[in-house]
């Protein structure tokens, strides 16, 4: 018995793998797997796609319309990409709101920790300071 690294459920190992089996064989831990070795293997051969642009748009100046043909005859392609896109864009967006909101929260922050008494780190600190900490306690 192995403990799947993803889920952490017990499996039982299949034969022609045995020790390599990493992961129980559920799909979300097969595709957890899967991201983790193509991050790897793309921070492995960072230039492997590098320069392949100039070919790719020489083949497509060679078959013009072949990208308009081919959505055309593949309409869940269209939809599975359109919905990935919205998917996209939304994570976009957020992710742009919650930096917006970081510079708010600091001087949401700021301004608070201005109000409290006995803050100032140069200043000596006497006994009506300590009594006022203490009764905020």
């Amino acid at each position: 018995m192995k403990r799947c690294k993803y889920c952490g459920a017990f499996f039982i190992p299949d034969p022609k793998v045995g020790k390599r089996q990493k992961t129980c064989g559920s799909i979300s831990c097969k595709k957890a797997l899967k991201a983790k070795n193509s991050v790897k293997w793309r921070q492995k051969n960072p230039d492997y796609y590098k320069g392949d642009y100039p070919r790719v748009k020489k083949w497509f100046s060679k078959h013009p319309g072949y990208l308009r043909q081919y959505r055309k005859n593949h309409p869940e392609y269209v939809e599975k990409n359109r919905i990935a896109q919205k998917n996209r864009d939304r994570r976009k967006r957020l992710n742009l709101d919650i930096q917006a909101q970081i510079p708010l929260k600091l001087l949401e922050s700021t301004f608070l920790f201005s109000t409290l008494p006995c803050l100032d780190i140069q200043a000596q600190m006497d006994n009506s300071c300590r009594i006022r900490q203490n009764r905020s306690i």
